[in-house]
């Protein structure tokens, strides 16, 4: 069965090829003359045809050898190429990605960061995502998802998490309209966050009608048309169609942690950290 060529075979090849000659080639290589003449035998095997014309004073490149010569230099560089840009990709801002973010948090963040991150990283692309925060961090974790916007991550030992901004989720009413005069409509929430469980219990005379909704801009744009009460973050609230007030200052706000968040063992460290530096300073700009 014939000898399949390996690198370092060809890699001898050129060494030969250039100098004409085994004991040189051997000299410059830093190895022995007869592993020199073994490779130089491996390839004309493997090939199937001479490659060299051996005398006393060195060799002479046959037809196919001087093919093997031109197109072996080509691999070598061509291989040079591909080890740089392999190494690189794990090392440059370069390549492309996906991003994941709950859909209000993506209207508050990304419009922010998307341009100058394109301008800053040209070779970064970022393909886009949206869920709930929980489920894109279980994306996250299952290598579904490169890197993720969420709010209060679960710690999970292979997750690497890194505080972005802090937001305060609270009770909001239309600005226009008292808030007394709402105490009879209805409260627009999503019953099954922590943020609003924790709310609710933090007053004890909240009783209005609870009409459950999982879109903060849907509950933002209700009650900025004075149709209720919503809970929603500040940074939802202030996009809002119409300005909120808070419903009551004497209601304390629950704080939201937004962050950035990768596995460790899947996004390179440096390109990773010099992402969420960039990020977070735009999001504080």
């Amino acid at each position: 069965m014939p000898h399949t060529p390996n690198f370092e075979d060809i890699r001898y090849f050129i060494e030969v090829a250039s100098t004409r000659n085994l004991s040189r080639a051997s000299e410059r290589l830093g190895i022995t003359q007869p592993s020199v003449s073994a490779a130089m035998k491996r390839l004309e095997q493997s090939f199937g045809t001479d490659l060299l014309v051996r005398h006393k004073n060195g060799v002479v490149l046959t037809k196919a050898g001087e093919v093997l010569q031109a197109q072996g230099l080509r691999f070598m560089t061509d291989w040079a190429k591909l080890k740089s840009n392999v190494c690189q990709a794990n090392s440059e801002m370069a390549g492309t990605f996906t991003l994941g973010c709950h859909p209000s948090v993506a209207l508050y963040t990304l419009p922010h960061i998307l341009g100058p991150l394109k301008t800053k990283f040209p070779c970064m692309v970022f393909n886009l995502v949206h869920d709930l925060s929980r489920k894109v961090t279980e994306q996250v974790i299952s290598n579904e998802i490169d890197f993720a916007l969420v709010i209060n991550p679960v710690r999970h030992p292979e997750l690497v998490i890194q505080s972005l901004l802090f937001d305060n989720v609270t009770i909001w009413c239309a600005e226009s309209v008292d808030c007394t005069e709402q105490q009879t409509l209805p409260l627009y929430c999503d019953p099954n966050l922590k943020q609003t469980q924790q709310l609710l219990s933090s007053t004890s005379d909240f009783s209005q009608q609870m009409i459950a909704s999982n879109n903060l801009e849907v509950i933002s744009t209700l009650v900025a048309n004075g149709l209720g009460l919503g809970i929603l973050p500040e940074r939802v609230a202030r996009r809002a169609p119409a300005p909120l007030a808070t419903y009551n200052s004497k209601i304390k706000p629950v704080q939201d942690e937004l962050c950035f968040i990768y596995r460790a063992d899947k996004q390179n460290h440096a390109v990773s950290v010099q992402l969420h530096r960039e990020i977070k300073r735009l999001l504080e700009s």
